[in-house]
Formats: structure tokens, C-alpha cells, sequence
């Protein structure tokens, strides 16, 4: 049976990419042949938007987690997986996801609430990746998604104090792991918003000193060509610009690191 490697695009910062690179991480992998499904579990829903989601009665992924939360049945998962106009299959999530704090606050094993739901409503045998575009706050959100994950991949703007808010990231995945899911483990922090200037290139060298062998060789480039694709509501990923080129190369790259 084909097993689903789970890939959390994770970082507490906002405004790094994360939405940007799960959508053309899946486009990534889609052309190459495997099979993607994306979450979006960000009550900001901008990876639906990316996918030109439009608005509908059917569910989404916050009314089985808080269906999960209230120990009430699970609906039936007809219409959940939506396909979006450039092939990429997703789970929208709904506004309502903001509330998650305090639906699952009082939930016994709260923090492994996704990832019994997504083991209920993925088709087995089906997707060879799903891909969560995650939250950016550290919070119950986070973790569940941490701990649905084989892999976390963490966009990192190269901006000044972006290496001392990553130290808080991988406490809490090193939390995860000795914890809850022990194999999680860091699929590699991927620079993002990389201008040709002194702080993109210390920010850098800072990453390569402190996590030499989690530091990937791609870098994505800051360009105005990252909000025309999500205007377009189409992936850059098979376009002719250099963020087509960069995130072919980050694919690339990650399947290398996963041994695909």
C-alpha cells in the first residue's frame, strides 16, 4: 500500500513564503508524477485562494477537526477534496478554523486530533504527498500539524532577526519529537525573499553556521513575480520566470533529501 508522506510548510513567522511554496512545492511534485494533496490549515485560507477556491456549502477540514474535538461523528468526506483548475487536489478550511484554541481546548489528546482526522478522510493508497500549509503562530494549530508530519519544511525570510525567531521554531519541533511524534524530523529550512544585499547574504552564512546540514542549497528569490502568480490563482511552477526555475530546483532538491 502506497504510504502518504506528510509534508508541514511550517514556520510561526508570517510573510515568509509559506503559502507560495506549498502550493509550488505540490505543482513541483505533480510534475514530476506523484500524486499531492494540500491542507490548508490557516484560518487566513490563502492556499485556497492561491487555488482559485470558490466559495460553496460543502465542508471543509475545520468542520471534521472540530467534529473530532466534540467527540461527535465524522461527516461523510463527499466533496471535501476539491480540484483546482491547474491539477493540484486540496482540503479548504474555513474562517471558523481561528476558533480552534478554544474548540479544542478541552479535547483529551488535542494535539493529535489532525492527524486521527486526516487518517480517517485521505483516501489510502491514494496521494504520495500531502502537503499542510500551516498556521503562522506558535499554538494548537502548529502543533497538530506537527505532529500530523513526517517532514517539516521551514521557509526562512532572509531578514534580520529571522535565525533568533527559527530558535523558537525547532524548540518546539524538538518538543514534538521527544514527546508525541518522534519521526519528525526537519526536512530542511529553504531561504526565501533572497535579495542581492548584505543582510540576505549574512542571514545566510548565519543559517549554514548554526544548521549546516538542514540549510538547503536552494535559494528563492525575492520578485514581484510571487504575488502576480497568486493573483492569477496559478502556480509559478511551469512558467517561465526565475521563481519557475528556483522552485523546479527546490523540488528537486527535496526529493533528493527524502530519497524519492
Amino acid at each position: 500500500m502506497k504510504e502518504t508522506k506528510i509534508i508541514a510548510i511550517a514556520n510561526q513567522k508570517g510573510g515568509v513564503g509559506k503559502t507560495t511554496t506549498a502550493v509550488n512545492l505540490a505543482a513541483g511534485l505533480a510534475a514530476q508524477s506523484k500524486q499531492v494533496l494540500c491542507l490548508d490549515f490557516d484560518p487566513q485560507c490563502n492556499l485556497r485562494a492561491y487555488l482559485g477556491h470558490r466559495a460553496d456549502d460543502a465542508l471543509t477540514i475545520t468542520d471534521y477537526l472540530f467534529a473530532k474535538a466534540s467527540y461527535r461523528p465524522l461527516p461523510s468526506t463527499d466533496g471535501l477534496i476539491r480540484h483546482s483548475s491547474c491539477g493540484i487536489d486540496y482540503i479548504p478550511c474555513s474562517l471558523a478554523l481561528s476558533k480552534a484554541d478554544m474548540v479544542l481546548a478541552q479535547a483529551m489528546f488535542r494535539e493529535r486530533i489532525l492527524s486521527d482526522v486526516l487518517r480517517a478522510i485521505v483516501p489510502a493508497d491514494t496521494y504520495d504527498y500531502l502537503i499542510i500549509d500551516c498556521n503562522p503562530s506558535m499554538g494548537i494549530l502548529l502543533t497538530n500539524a506537527l505532529v500530523a508530519a513526517s517532514e517539516v519544511l521551514i521557509p526562512v525570510q532572509t531578514e534580520e532577526f529571522a535565525v533568533s525567531g527559527l530558535e523558537d521554531m525547532m524548540e518546539l519541533i524538538n518538543i514534538i519529537r521527544n514527546q508525541i511524534n518522534p519521526s519528525l524530523r526537519v526536512l530542511g529550512l529553504l531561504p526565501t525573499m533572497v535579495g542581492r544585499n548584505n543582510v540576505s547574504r549574512d542571514i545566510i552564512l548565519e543559517l549554514r553556521e548554526r544548521y549546516p546540514e538542514l540549510l538547503m542549497e536552494t535559494r528563492i528569490s525575492r520578485s514581484v513575480e510571487a504575488p502576480k502568480s497568486t493573483q492569477r490563482q496559478q502556480p509559478l511552477i511551469g512558467g517561465k520566470g526565475r521563481l519557475s526555475i528556483e522552485y523546479e530546483t527546490c523540488t528537486s532538491e527535496i526529493l533528493h533529501r527524502l530519497g524519492d
